[in-house]
């Protein structure tokens, strides 16, 4: 196995602004120049690769250049070697049901909730509305209670004003619901 690279230029040209494991800055999805990025994150994903975050990144590129079916294979080697972005992806991907991706309850519960594990801001939220919201409910295997109550805490440490905001109104949303079951 090949030691974990530093910053290559798969970062350079493909890191992404939220993602919060990038080591690079971010560009913007209208600044990321496909081509190059592309090449540069394969490459850099054969030379290595057990590293997710480039598998990540190479998913993100194909994704925008509208290889749906490539990039999710990508995010799905990522989040599989633990890449806590890719896992949110995932799920965002299927709730939105982006490039025909069919809509999966288990699949979004299984990437959030990694993700949420994981401390993965957007996914500790994202997973805890879903819920709220029902997304989860004929699933059998979900976060209780007591799991997404410590997703909101979690993420309360590292929400800013709006973000904090919004973590406010699931934990109360939460506590009402844990009230009303008993």
């Amino acid at each position: 196995m090949r030691p974990v690279p530093g910053l290559t230029d798969c970062d350079r040209l493909a890191a992404n602004p939220p993602d919060p494991d990038r080591i690079a800055p971010g560009v913007e999805r209208e600044d990321v120049d496909l081509p190059k990025a592309i090449a540069a994150c394969r490459a850099a994903v054969t030379e290595y690769p057990d590293v997710a975050r480039l598998a990540y990144q190479l998913g993100r590129c194909l994704f925008y250049s509208g290889q749906s079916e490539e990039a999710l294979r990508s995010f799905e080697q990522a989040a599989a070697q633990g890449y806590r972005q890719a896992h949110f992806i995932i799920g965002l991907i299927v709730t939105r049901r982006y490039a025909g991706v069919a809509f999966d309850a288990a699949r979004i519960e299984r990437h959030w909730r990694a993700a949420a594990e994981l401390g993965h801001f957007n996914a500790q939220i994202s997973y805890v509305r879903a819920a709220l919201r029902g997304v989860f409910d004929a699933l059998p295997d979900r976060a209780d209670d007591a799991e997404m109550k410590s997703f909101l805490a979690d993420a309360r440490d590292k929400a800013g004003y709006l973000g904090g905001l919004l973590v406010d109104d699931l934990t109360a949303e939460l506590a009402a619901r844990s009230r009303d079951a008993t």
